[in-house]
């Protein structure tokens, strides 16, 4: 159950007649129910197809959502920025994955400090540099970062462009003192519009 500063402003207004129309927006209002029975739509298909779940924050940006998800069985959150890794990762969220890049040193920083409080953190990674920016930085925290290659699989906006690429940021993630290789991830984001789901495969 969440409590009142993680539901917001509008927290007076929960249960009232009419109260739509006094919300500070933007407010995030849902229907419960229909919330319940996606997360265990989500979580029934998962199970039925043997894989393991990792929501995406960035559609509810909701500390309180995120707790129903992980309590339906998902292994973690996703979250598109670091930011929403901080909200997440700082309200005891476990295994918050990074999907975009943090590549400015000022980010990098803040990565480190979020990665000595939020249980399973783990960074996504698409080019040489940033790899070592990332083992430096964890090395002069004394941490060990866990980190995932991103692959391009045609969205052309982030990740290794090739598998010569990607198998390179394996090997070199793999012999950094400082990061644990974590698997790898791509973003379909190129196909979710095409609504025909024989057209998406």
């Amino acid at each position: 159950v969440a409590n009142a500063k993680e539901l917001g402003p509008n927290t007076p207004l929960i249960g009232q007649l009419g109260s739509r129309a006094r919300l500070m927006t933007p407010a995030l209002v849902l229907d419960l129910d229909a919330l319940e029975r996606n997360i265990e739509r989500m979580k029934d298909f998962a199970e039925a197809h043997n894989i393991s779940l990792r929501p995406h924050c960035k559609t509810h940006k909701s500390i309180a959502v995120a707790r129903l998800q992980l309590e339906a069985g998902a292994l973690g959150i996703c979250a598109a920025t670091l930011g929403e890794a901080e909200v997440m990762g700082g309200a005891g969220i476990p295994g918050v994955l990074v999907t975009s890049p943090v590549i400015a040193d000022i980010k990098i920083d803040a990565l480190m400090a979020l990665n000595k409080q939020a249980d399973g953190l783990m960074q996504t990674v698409d080019n040489m540099l940033n790899l070592r920016a990332l083992a430096a930085a964890a090395g002069q925290a004394e941490l060990s970062l866990n980190v995932v290659i991103d692959v391009d699989i045609g969205l052309h906006r982030t990740g290794a462009s090739s598998t010569s690429e990607a198998v390179a940021l394996v090997e070199a993630a793999v012999a950094a003192d400082n990061l644990n290789y974590s698997g790898v991830q791509a973003y379909a984001g190129h196909i979710m519009h095409i609504e025909d789901y024989k057209e998406r495969r």
